[in-house]
């Protein structure tokens, strides 16, 4: 399903900047676009990409998101990821099937969504098995989908306005209807000095958002060394 997809398939973001939005190194970004070799052994791409490109888009980041949280539940393993995200795209019309409303979850050492109809979940990667209750991935549950793909990414989840939008701000994360970008408070914080409630009230934002961000900031931009307790400053 790919119709009206524009505004969401368009480059947009450099490695560099997925990297840090999805929590994987810049190379890490690169392998899975375009495959690596190791041990003289060829490791096909997760996610297909033209050889020159040089960018990726809203959805490639999400897939990419994604597929970094697979990794990371139960030491998922890359093969499992692959084979999951090429079994999707044979059993569901997606062309970016970690980018869709399929509720996937990691169980178990395997991958798994939803079956709606039976009310349990069936492994992507063996099809064939079925496994027990139903959970909801956390990172779908930070998604919300337009024509059942993603379409906003709320990265602290729903709860919290920091939003990554590729209608709005070239889609750097921002605070939602308000379009200031989450790097321009850190920088306020950060490089200017002003406590959390001055600028909460500069910016007519309640204080727990401007709170998340400060937390939030320094990890999407890798700048661990900043993480303070806001409450301090």
């Amino acid at each position: 399903m790919s119709g009206n997809n524009g505004w969401r398939t368009q480059p947009m973001y450099t490695f560099k900047e997925v990297a840090r939005l999805s929590g994987v190194s810049a190379s890490t970004v690169r392998n899975w676009m375009f495959g690596y070799t190791v041990e003289e052994r060829k490791v096909p791409p997760l996610i297909k990409a033209s050889p020159d490109a040089t960018c990726c888009s809203f959805l490639n980041l999400i897939e990419i998101m994604v597929a970094a949280r697979f990794r990371k539940a139960e030491g998922t393993k890359y093969e499992i990821v692959k084979r999951t995200y090429e079994n999707a795209k044979k059993l569901y019309p997606f062309e970016h099937p970690f980018a869709s409303d399929l509720r996937l979850k990691a169980i178990g050492g395997h991958i798994v969504h939803m079956i709606r109809e039976k009310g349990s979940l069936q492994a992507i990667d063996t099809p064939e098995q079925f496994t027990l209750p139903y959970l909801v991935e956390e990172a779908m549950e930070q998604l919300e989908f337009e024509l059942e793909l993603a379409s906003k990414w709320y990265p602290v989840g729903k709860n919290i306005p920091i939003v990554v939008d590729p209608y709005v701000s070239s889609g750097v994360p921002v605070i939602e209807g308000r379009g200031i970008t989450v790097e321009n408070i850190e920088k306020r914080f950060y490089n200017g000095k002003q406590k959390w409630d001055f600028i909460a009230s500069d910016l007519e934002l309640p204080i727990n958002v401007i709170q998340e961000v400060i937390r939030f900031a320094p990890k999407v931009f890798h700048r661990e060394e900043m993480l303070v307790d806001p409450s301090l400053r």
